[in-house]
Order: C-alpha cells, then sequence, then structure tokens
C-alpha cells in the first residue's frame, strides 16, 4: 500500500546509508485497542536522527497527513545532519476528545505515549531519544499539549497552532501527579518526589482567534512555569518568547537558553495545516533543544550542529576499504598556537549514535575549550547486535556498533583507530604521550578494546557505563588483542546507579562489573587489593557521585564511580571530572 525501499547489504562505500525508507504503516496497540500510525523515512537519512510526532485537527486521516501537509517536504528538504522522520498520527473516529480526562487509560492521550513508544522501536530506524516532538494543529494541538503534559521526560518539544484551549482541570490533575518517567529510568517509588509540571518543557503556543481551540492562557502560563521562564522578549512582529533567568539544577548539564517558552497570535495560522510556519517551527524551534538523559526528567540542552556552530572539522574518508566519519574539534587556544603540543582525548559514541550525538552529549568540546586539547569523535559503522536480555534485539536495523568483537567481515576497528592516531599525531600539533580514550556504552566496549589492544598508545582511559556488560566481558577479554601485556594503564570506570537493566551497580565476584574492575586491578599490579568482599568496601561520597579509588606508589591507579540517580548514559559534569582529576594528570613517557 506505501512506497518503501529497503537496502539488502552495506555498502562499504556508503556505509551510513539506512537500511529501510520511505512510508509504513505502524500499529498501534494499547489498553486493547488498536490504532496506527503513519512513519515517512527519507531516503538518506541518518541514524539516531530527530522525530516529530504530526497530529491533525479533527476529521484528518494520517493519510491526509502523509500527502498534504507538507510535513513530508520539511523532511525531505532538510540538511541530511538535520534530515528528520515523521510520524503522523489520527483520531479516532475522526474526531480528538479535547476534554477527556487525566489518566484515560483508552484515551487519546494513552494513544499518543503508545505511538511515541512505536516511533521509538528499532526495527526499522532509529530516533534518538534526546530528539522527540510534537507538533498538533487545532484540536490536534490540543491533544499534542496534553500528551507533552502526560509525559514530558519523553519530549524535548512541543509546538502548537490553534491548539490553545487546553482544559485547566486537566493540567491542575496532571500537573500534581507524579512523574514516574524520568527520563530513563522510572521513579515509582517518588524517592525524587518530581511532579510532571516540574518538568520543564520547550513550547512554542501559537494562538489562533479564529477557531474554537485557538486560544486559552492555561497551557501558556503552565510551559511558562514549567520551564521557569519569567522574563520577555519580542523576537519578530508575531513572536514572543519568555526564557529563563535562574540557573539550571543541575549546570553544566543543562543549558538555560533551551529553557524556552515562545507565543504568538496570528490569525488565520492553523489553515491549510498550518504549512506557513511549519519550517520555522521546525528550524527555529523545536531542532534548537535536545534532552539529554542523565539527571531526573533529563537535561535540556541547545543543539549545535558540530560543524557549522562548533566549527569542527569534518572528514568522510576510506581506510581498508571502507569509508569513516570522524569529527576534529580544535579549541581556538590550540589553533593560535600551532607549535604548542597539546593532548589529545579520543571520544566515543555509543549503539545507534554517531560522532556528533556524542559529541552534544557528553560536551567534551566544552572541556577541551577550557584547558585546550584536541578531541577527536569518530562514527562506527552499521552491525547487528543480538543481547535480548539487556533489550538489544537482533530483529533492530542495522545500527552504528564498534566491532569490538572481531567480526570478520567489520572493519577492524584496531587498524583503523592506529590510523587515526597516526594521522592525528602527524597533521596536528598532538603530544603523543598524552593520548586518551573515553567513550559511552558501546563506547566504552571500545575504550576498553583500546585499553586492551593499543595499550601502550594511551596514557589513560576512561569508559563511561563502563564495566563490560551483556556477555562482552567473556567474548572481548577471550580475543587475542585482550592478552596480557605487562603494560599498565590508569583507568577510571563510571555507571549510573539506574541502568541495572545493564550493568549491574554493585559489583560482585561473580557479575560482569566486579569482573571488569578485577580485571584492571590484575593488570595494573593490584591484585591483592580485591576486596574479599565488595559489599564491604569503603568510597568517598561526592555530590551525585560515589568514587572507589585503588592506589599504590608504582603502579597505575584504578577507580570506578557510581552516580545516583544516573540511567543508561553520560553528561559534561562527568567529561569535566574525567579530565580535571583524572587525564591532566597523566603522561606516557
Amino acid at each position: 500500500m506505501y512506497t518503501h525501499k529497503i537496502l539488502d547489504i552495506c555498502d562499504p562505500k556508503n556505509p551510513y546509508a539506512p537500511k529501510f525508507s520511505g512510508t509504513f504503516e505502524l500499529p498501534v496497540e494499547y489498553a486493547g485497542k488498536k490504532r496506527r500510525v503513519l512513519a515517512y523515512v527519507p531516503h538518506d537519512i541518518r541514524e539516531s536522527t530527530a522525530g516529530i510526532l504530526v497530529l491533525g485537527e479533527n476529521g484528518q486521516t494520517a493519510d491526509d497527513l502523509l500527502e498534504h501537509s507538507g510535513w513530508c517536504e520539511i523532511a525531505d528538504t532538510e540538511e541530511c545532519k538535520e534530515r528528520l522522520i515523521v510520524f503522523f498520527l489520527e483520531p479516532e473516529n475522526g474526531a480528538w476528545n479535547t476534554i477527556e480526562a487525566y489518566g484515560t487509560p483508552d484515551g487519546d492521550v494513552a494513544y499518543i505515549n503508545a505511538a511515541a513508544l512505536a516511533a521509538a522501536d528499532r526495527k526499522l530506524f532509529c530516533v534518538h531519544e534526546s530528539k522527540f516532538y510534537l507538533v498538533g494543529c487545532k484540536e490536534g494541538g490540543v491533544l499534542a499539549n496534553m500528551a507533552a503534559a502526560y509525559d514530558p521526560a519523553f519530549f524535548a518539544g512541543v509546538a502548537s497552532v490553534g491548539g490553545s484551549a487546553v482544559s485547566e482541570q486537566y493540567l491542575t490533575d496532571c500537573g500534581q501527579a507524579y512523574a514516574l518517567n524520568l527520563d530513563g529510568f522510572e521513579d515509582l517509588e517518588h524517592r525524587k518526589d518530581i511532579h510532571k509540571q516540574d518538568i520543564p518543557m520547550p513550547a512554542w503556543i501559537i494562538d489562533d482567534p479564529t477557531v474554537s481551540t485557538g486560544t486559552g492562557d492555561a497551557i501558556l502560563t503552565y510551559w511558562r512555569n514549567a520551564c521557569e521562564a519569567e522574563e520577555g522578549r519580542q523576537l519578530s512582529p508575531d513572536q514572543y518568547e519568555y526564557y529563563r533567568v535562574k540557573e539550571t539544577p543541575y549546570a553544566p548539564n543543562q543549558e538555560k537558553e533551551a529553557y524556552r517558552v515562545c507565543h504568538s497570535s496570528i490569525p488565520g495560522a492553523s489553515e491549510q495545516y498550518a504549512k506557513r510556519l511549519q519550517r520555522r517551527i521546525w528550524k527555529d524551534f523545536l531542532y534548537r533543544q535536545r534532552r539529554w538523559m542523565s539527571s531526573p526528567g533529563g537535561e535540556l540542552r541547545v543543539t549545535k550542529d558540530p560543524v557549522r556552530d562548533l566549527v569542527m572539522e569534518y572528514h568522510y574518508e576510506e581506510f581498508d576499504g571502507w569509508m569513516r566519519e570522524w569529527y576534529v574539534y580544535i579549541p581556538q587556544s590550540v589553533r593560535q598556537n600551532p607549535e604548542k603540543k597539546v593532548p589529545l582525548v579520543l571520544a566515543m559514541h555509543g549503539y545507534t549514535c554517531t560522532g556528533e550525538i556524542y559529541a552534544g552529549n557528553s560536551g567534551w568540546y566544552d572541556v577541551a575549550d577550557k584547558h585546550g586539547f584536541i578531541v577527536v569523535f569518530p562514527t562506527a559503522l552499521h552491525a547487528k547486535v543480538d543481547m535480548p536480555e539487556q533489550g538489544l534485539m537482533p530483529d533492530w536495523a542495522p545500527l552504528n556498533a564498534w566491532n569490538v568483537f572481531l567480526e570478520d567481515d567489520r572493519p577492524d576497528e584496531l587498524k583503523f583507530f592506529s590510523f587515526l592516531l597516526d594521522k592525528m599525531i602527524a597533521e596536528y600539533p598532538v603530544d603523543e604521550h598524552r593520548v586518551f580514550a573515553t567513550g559511552h556504552s558501546w563506547g566504552s566496549l571500545m575504550t576498553e578494546m583500546l585499553a586492551l589492544g593499543l595499550t601502550e598508545r594511551f596514557a589513560a582511559v576512561a569508559p563511561c557505563s563502563g564495566a563490560f556488560f551483556g556477555g562482552a566481558y567473556e567474548k572481548m577479554t577471550s580475543l587475542p588483542y585482550a592478552a596480557e601485556n605487562g603494560v599498565q594503564l590508569p583507568i577510571w570506570m563510571f555507571w549510573g546507579m539506574n541502568e541495572e537493566w545493564l550493568i549491574p551497580s554493585e559489583p560482585t565476584h561473580e557479575n560482569e562489573t566486579g569482573l571488569t574492575v578485577e580485571l584492571w586491578l590484575k593488570r595494573n599490579g593490584k591484585a591483592d587489593m580485591i576486596p574479599a568482599d565488595w559489599a564491604q568496601r569503603t568510597n568517598t561520597v561526592n555530590g551525585r557521585f560515589k568514587d572507589h579509588y585503588f592506589d599504590r606508589e608504582g603502579t597505575a591507579p584504578v577507580q570506578f564511580t557510581q552516580v545516583d540517580y544516573m540511567p543508561h548514559a553520560t553528561m559534561p559534569e562527568m567529561s569535566f571530572r574525567i579530565w580535571e582529576e583524572f587525564f591532566s594528570k597523566f603522561s606516557r613517557s
């Protein structure tokens, strides 16, 4: 019924091409009901892209929106790095229930949330969890605001045109309810005491006084309060912005510039699917912020394109028969002193992600600016991953993953990183004695691979979500590159207390977390420091961080840190700690 394309094989000359593109119908099941969503995937989308859920007015089906709304054209004509997947939703029996009570289990809000989960499934494509947005027109705009208020930690922004008339009773009931989803983990026992109205949401409320759903003050007030957006300024004749002045709770992980609420009143704005505003809604508003995981409720930050905004060097070059991608960040202080040798940090992204994603998520470019060193953000190639117990399913589309298991039909990562290091040292003012590696999730496995296989080339490493997981300990330590080489290497491992589905937060002698720490204690000459009972160890509490140190003069240190209320994530605060308290102290002579 719908046109779509399936790429049968991975082309080494175009390895980042998506396997699936076109239009797909996604089934949505909830509360005994079956409804649907249409997904439009541009042909040259990049994985870990953005996703917008579009809700039209009463009487418009998902097919109507697909064909006539204009959102497919927005997706097709954006720059490749900003292309988006569009999900078209539709009302049941032709009409949205704009007055449904909060928590209606089989209502429209429940349908929208179920559709969002379907959009997050990775069988056909991958929308990054930081880049989900909601857009609605007229009655669909009302429901878009209601759904955003119901699960605010899921979305990075909402925009409504002629959909301001949200019930004050709904907002009261919704706002006072406890937030169970805190972006990456659930707080079923309300330990953080966070209510839904406490979670900020970037929002653009565009009134249309010509339609019955087009005006209402309650939703604008609600989002302003959530963002604590107290000050205001005129951005254009038809757009007023409220912005946050006070600092955020978890700086530097959160940027107050992303806590923004805009308001417009434009008669007739909702006509013709609100086409005349769509590109502004996407480029000037929604695209400008993302909701990263790590702090409870997520962390809003301003979107920064690596090349246009951060002036990184972009590389797309062939090596060993495969096209490979990486970004190089060089601070101005380094550019101004080209003769001075500076440290180099390799920063590796997690499964499904890209160098661009990890640059924005980890904030390593800010650390480099402050301390004057070069950072490289490479991108892995597509692969299938089979770890169903950890939720990584073999029926997912091929997504970016480092070849840490030495699979024969994929690139040799140790050869690639040796090439990359040689290139960086030859072409940039890099001090080859101060080269470091870090990464998150699958990037932490890549960091461990480099630490085991290219030990002598690094001064220290810091894997985040940094224990072996999903059977990786047994697989990776049995491979040739992991053989004991007598070379010690300082290592600092991090993991969150709320990623138990993947990494046990408490080490034991039997689980992979404990085995990982013990591996490095043995390799760094401290086997006798392995606790007889891991539960009896001591630690140092530093805010959210519980730090554990194993140090002895004449041997390379081993450290690990557990981060309270952190899911499977990373954050700039962690990157700053890694550099200032660890990497900066080491050099391999």
